[in-house]
């Protein structure tokens, strides 16, 4: 493969290619690049996905990784240029898709740095169907990261941040400025890793979440006129909160994951 230098000079020049409507920012600063890259712990035995390749900055130290890695982008442009940027690499292979739609089952490792506008959309997608899962690097808005991050009894809580703690151990890597990408966006950017948890538990993260999101739909209602409201009977709604041991006056925003957890149980 070409230098470093030489690469990021090319992802530059694509700064008048890209386009404003699907969020694409390239990232233009290479040491940034591989950090990212690196929080994931590629290995050759492992099976990556790329979300958003876009230029290819962030593809250039995963073709290195040696391991057998896809790269879906919506853009044919930016597929048709990765495909010539990485036509020695075999273990690189640049697809034209969405990654909304995309099968995460096959996967042991996500890169990405995720379009603003679907970023809670894709994270629940790999939450959800990452089955297979060890390890993601993932680059969101700063406060999308403060948004899935959130923490029990506050505005932002519901089900994507339980559901994130329930699935994985996540750590803030790195702050990435506006300054790092071409064209520059208006905000900054924040690195996390998510580390899968071995055991998904005893109730599985789809029966988890649909049970949340259910309960989470009138934030202002109390937990026991959520659950009437899903049930569709109260005197059912208030056995299940007294087997999960869950006061009926509670509201979903001051439940716990453990709380949460038994209501899915009993519920089940």
């Amino acid at each position: 493969m070409i230098s470093v230098d030489s690469y990021f000079e090319k992802v530059k020049e694509y700064k008048f290619l890209a386009k404003h409507e699907v969020g694409q920012n390239f990232l233009i600063d290479p040491d940034v690049c591989e950090k990212i890259v690196s929080f994931a712990e590629l290995k050759p035995s492992d099976r990556v996905l790329e979300i958003g390749p876009g230029a290819g900055s962030l593809s250039y130290f995963i073709a290195q990784s040696g391991s057998d890695s896809d790269l879906i982008d919506i853009d044919e442009g930016l597929i048709t240029k990765l495909k010539g940027d990485f036509s020695e690499k075999e273990n690189v292979h640049p697809l034209v898709g969405n990654a909304l739609r995309w099968d995460f089952s096959t996967y042991d490792k996500v890169v990405g740095n995720l379009p603003y506008y679907i970023t809670t959309s894709l994270i629940e997608r790999i939450l959800l169907d990452g089955k297979r899962l060890t390890k993601a690097s993932l680059m969101v808005q700063k406060e999308a990261f403060t948004r899935i991050t959130s923490k029990i009894g506050t505005p932002d809580y519901g089900p994507l941040p339980i559901l994130l703690s329930y699935r994985a151990f996540v750590k803030k890597e790195m702050f990435v400025p506006r300054t790092s990408f071409l064209p520059m966006p208006h905000i900054d950017s924040v690195v996390f890793s998510m580390s899968f948890k071995d055991d998904e538990g005893t109730v599985s993260p789809k029966d988890l979440y649909k049970v949340m999101t259910a309960l989470f739909l009138h934030r202002r209602k109390t937990i026991l006129n959520n659950l009437t409201s899903y049930l569709g009977d109260s005197l059912k709604a208030k056995d299940v909160l007294k087997k999960a041991c869950i006061d009926i006056k509670e509201r979903p925003e001051n439940l716990s994951l453990a709380q949460y957890l038994s209501l899915a149980k009993a519920l089940l």
